[in-house]
């Protein structure tokens, strides 16, 4: 059984100058909407039974065309828990207008990224903590899956998956579009105790 974790396809405000979007709704560009059909129809025949995205409409978006590709059939799930980080204060704000406005956040983001909250967001520990939770049910699921997230989701998974911890969150990217595949052997159990310290 394999999880599939696409990266919603590109919007507007992924393209530079580059905003923060975290929580904020903002729909597929042309683009976008032609990585998730292209996404689909790579991904057809290869036996996925079930469709989880995200609550955010760029992801939302991605999944219902790649279902489309598909088959209408497949079950398509929304879970927020694989939703991006809840931004706070800086969503909807050009990243080069935060690096200016606020250098020492800036600084404390890319560089203390375990222990870094966004200003009146989340962190990325809780962010983990609740993707985490959402995979660990898919793959108890037993259905081949898609799960359909958001860049910083994909790369905690990563942080957990090669044992790196949150400090090395900076040192990978996903493009829009991006799939990582990942093995579900043991993959339910090793999160559950992940998520249970001490247990």
């Amino acid at each position: 059984m394999t999880l599939h974790l696409i990266r919603h396809g590109e919007t507007d405000w992924n393209r530079e100058p580059a905003r923060c979007l975290g929580w904020a709704e903002i729909e597929l560009n042309e683009n976008g909407r032609a990585q998730a059909r292209d996404q689909g129809r790579a991904l057809k025949g290869r036996g996925i039974r079930l469709i989880v995205t995200s609550h955010l409409l760029r992801a939302r978006e991605t999944a219902e065309i790649i279902r489309d590709e598909l088959d209408e059939g497949t079950p398509l799930v929304v879970d927020p828990r694989l939703a991006e980080t809840h931004r706070g204060d800086w969503e909807t704000r050009l990243f080069a207008e935060i690096m200016r406005e606020e250098p020492d956040v800036w600084r404390a983001y890319r560089e203390h990224p375990a222990t870094f909250r966004f200003p009146a967001g989340e962190s990325l520990a809780e962010q983990q903590q609740r993707v985490l939770a959402c995979v660990r049910d898919c793959a108890a699921d037993g259905r081949d899956a898609l799960l359909v997230t958001h860049g910083g989701s994909i790369r905690l998974v990563r942080c957990f998956l090669e044992g790196h911890g949150i400090e090395a969150f900076h040192t990978t990217k996903t493009a829009n579009g991006g799939v990582d595949e990942i093995a579900t052997d043991d993959l339910a159990e090793r999160i559950t105790v992940f998520l249970s310290p001490g247990d």
